[in-house]
C-alpha cells in the first residue's frame, strides 16, 4: 500500500473546514439579508426571484455530467501521477459545458413565455420583469458550465483553498443584491443582472487559478473526442441524475406556485433555504472526500473507502443532528425574530417538518458521492427515476390538501427513502461499511442526540422564559461538546482535527503546482 499517494488526513481536515467556511459565511449574511430582500422585492417577487434562483441552479446543474467527470478522471490522473493527460480532459469537458450551456440558454428562452404567463401564477405587475430576468439567467448559463468544470479541475487537485477564495465572495454577494432592493429600490432584473455579473468574473478567476495550478494547461484548447466519449460515459448516469435530482430538490415550489399562489412560494422557500444550508456540512466533507473516493477506488484501496466512509457518517450526522433539533424546537421563535408574525403563523409546520429531513438528506449525500466517484452513478439515477413518478404525485396529492405543510411532507418522504436506497446499495458493494459504522461510534452518537432531544422537550415544557431556555441550550451543548470530544473522537482523529485547524490558520499557499 503506497500511503504516499494518500492525501494526508490533516489536509483533508483542513480542505473541509476551508469548504464549511465557504458555505458559512455567505449562510450567515443570507440570514440578515433574506429580510431585507424580501421588503425590497416583495413577497411575489422575493417568490419570483426564488423561482429564478431555482432556474439557474437547475439549468447550471444540465452539464451531461462534465463537471462530476472531470473531477473524477483528473484525481485519478493525479493519482497516477500522469499529469500530460491533463489538458485533454480539461479542455474537452470545458468546451463541450460551454455548448450544452448555448443549447440550454436556447432551450430556456423558448419556455421563458409558457413558465412566466401559463405555469406560474405571477402578478401581473411583476411579469415583464421575470421575463427578462429569465431571459438573463439563460445568457448566464454558458459561462455558469465553464465555471463548475474549472471549480472540478481545481478540486480534485485539493486546491479548496483557491475554490473558495472565489466562490466565498460570489455566494455571498448573490445575496447582498437582493437585499440592496430594500434601500436602493433595484428591480428583479437588475438583481439578477448583478448576480450574473458577479458570477462571470469569478469564472474568470477560477481560469486564471487553473493555468496557476497547472501550467501545463497553457495551450490551445481542443476537443479530444476519444477522451469526450470517456466523459460521457460516465457522466450518462450522472447527467439522469443531473436532470431529474434537481427537479426532484426544486419541483415542490413549481407545485407550490402552480397550485396554490406565488405568494406561498416564498412562505415556502425563505425556511427552505436556511434549514437547507444545514447541508454546508455533508457538501463541504463529500466535495473534499469525492476525489478521495476516486482515486482510492482506481488502486482498489477498499479498506480505507470503507474508513473514510465510517468517518463521513460520524462528521455529519451529530453536527446536521443538534442543529435540526435546536431549529425543530426553536421553529416559531426563530421565524418570528428573522422574518415577522406572518412567516412564523404559516411557515412553522414546514420549518419543522424540513428540518428533520434535512438530517436525513445529508447522511444520504455520503453514498450518493460514494457510489458516483467508485465507477457506480448509475444507482443514485436508476434510485431517482425509480422515486420520481410516486413523488410527483405524492407531491400533487399532498400539497393540493394540505398546502405548503402537504410539500413538505412529500420531501420529507422522498429523501427518507432515497436515504434507505442508496444505504442499502453502499452496503452490498462495500460489506464491511457496517462495521465502519461501529467503529466510528454511530451508535453513541444516535444516544447523545436522543438525549438532546429529550432535554429540548422538557425545557420547552419546564422553562418559561425564552432567554432561559437558551442559557440552559449552551451550558448544555458546551458540555455536550466535551463529551464529543473525548467519547466520539479517538485520539488520531483529534489530532487530525487540530492539524487541519493548524494548516488552515497558517495558510500553506507555498505547495508547488502539478
Amino acid at each position: 500500500m503506497d500511503q504516499a499517494r494518500f492525501t494526508p488526513g490533516g489536509v483533508l481536515a483542513k480542505n473541509t473546514l476551508l469548504n464549511l467556511i465557504g458555505m458559512f459565511l455567505p449562510l450567515i449574511v443570507g440570514v440578515v439579508a433574506i429580510p431585507f430582500a424580501i421588503k425590497g422585492l416583495g413577497t411575489e417577487g422575493f417568490g419570483a426571484f426564488s423561482v429564478i434562483w431555482i432556474i439557474l441552479g437547475y439549468f447550471g446543474m444540465l452539464d451531461f455530467g462534465l463537471s462530476k467527470a472531470t473531477t473524477k478522471f483528473v484525481a485519478e490522473i493525479l493519482g497516477r501521477r500522469e499529469v500530460q493527460g491533463l489538458p485533454s480532459i480539461v479542455w474537452t469537458a470545458s468546451i463541450i459545458s460551454v455548448v450544452f450551456g448555448i443549447v440550454g440558454t436556447a432551450i430556456l428562452f423558448i419556455i421563458t413565455p409558457y413558465l412566466v404567463d401559463s405555469l406560474l401564477k405571477i402578478p401581473i405587475n411583476y411579469i415583464n420583469q421575470t421575463k427578462l430576468s429569465f431571459y438573463l439567467s439563460a445568457c448566464a448559463l454558458p459561462i455558469i458550465l465553464f465555471s463548475t468544470s474549472l471549480r472540478g479541475v481545481l478540486g480534485a487537485a485539493q486546491r479548496f483553498d483557491l475554490v473558495n477564495l472565489v466562490l466565498i465572495p460570489v455566494s455571498i454577494l448573490s445575496f447582498i443584491y437582493p437585499a440592496l432592493s430594500y434601500p436602493f429600490n433595484l428591480n428583479l432584473s437588475t438583481v439578477v443582472l448583478l448576480i450574473i455579473l458577479t458570477r462571470v468574473v469569478g469564472t474568470f478567476f477560477y481560469l486564471l487559478f487553473c493555468f496557476r495550478v497547472f501550467p501545463i494547461l497553457k495551450t490551445r484548447p481542443i476537443v479530444d473526442w476519444e477522451i469526450l466519449k470517456k466523459l460521457l460515459s460516465y457522466g450518462g448516469w450522472i447527467t439522469i441524475t443531473s436532470v431529474v435530482s434537481p427537479i426532484l430538490v426544486y419541483m415542490d415550489r413549481f407545485f407550490i406556485g402552480s397550485i396554490l399562489a406565488i405568494s406561498a412560494v416564498a412562505f415556502y422557500s425563505a425556511p427552505y433555504e436556511i434549514i437547507n444550508r444545514i447541508r454546508i456540512l455533508p457538501i463541504a466533507v463529500m466535495k473534499t472526500f469525492f476525489p478521495e473516493f476516486s482515486a482510492l477506488s482506481q488502486r482498489d484501496e477498499n479498506n480505507r473507502v470503507e474508513m473514510l466512509f465510517g468517518r463521513s457518517v460520524k462528521y455529519i450526522l451529530l453536527p446536521t443532528g443538534t442543529v435540526a433539533l435546536v431549529l425543530f424546537f426553536f421553529a416559531p421563535e426563530i421565524l418570528q425574530l428573522w422574518l415577522g408574525t406572518q412567516f412564523a403563523e404559516k411557515a412553522t409546520t414546514v420549518f419543522r417538518i424540513l428540518a428533520l429531513g434535512i438530517v436525513i438528506n445529508s447522511l444520504a449525500f455520503i453514498p450518493f458521492n460514494l457510489l458516483q466517484s467508485v465507477g457506480k452513478p448509475d444507482l443514485p439515477a436508476k434510485f431517482h427515476l425509480f422515486e420520481f413518478p410516486f413523488y410527483i404525485i405524492l407531491l400533487w396529492l399532498l400539497t393540493k390538501n394540505f398546502g405548503i405543510n402537504g410539500a413538505a411532507t412529500a420531501w420529507f418522504i422522498r429523501v427518507t427513502f432515497d436515504f434507505l436506497l442508496l444505504y442499502a446499495a453502499t452496503v452490498k458493494y462495500y460489506p464491511a461499511a457496517i462495521k465502519a459504522l461501529r467503529k466510528n461510534r454511530i451508535g453513541l452518537e444516535l444516544l447523545f442526540l436522543t438525549i438532546l432531544f429529550f432535554f429540548l422537550l422538557l425545557t420547552g415544557i419546564l422553562v418559561e422564559s425564552i432567554l432561559s431556555e437558551v442559557i440552559l441550550l449552551v451550558l448544555f451543548l458546551l458540555l455536550f461538546g466535551i463529551m464529543v470530544w473525548y467519547l466520539i473522537f479517538d485520539s488520531k482523529e483529534r489530532q487530525l482535527i487540530n492539524s487541519g485547524i493548524r494548516r488552515f490558520i497558517t495558510s500553506d499557499t507555498t505547495e508547488s503546482a502539478i
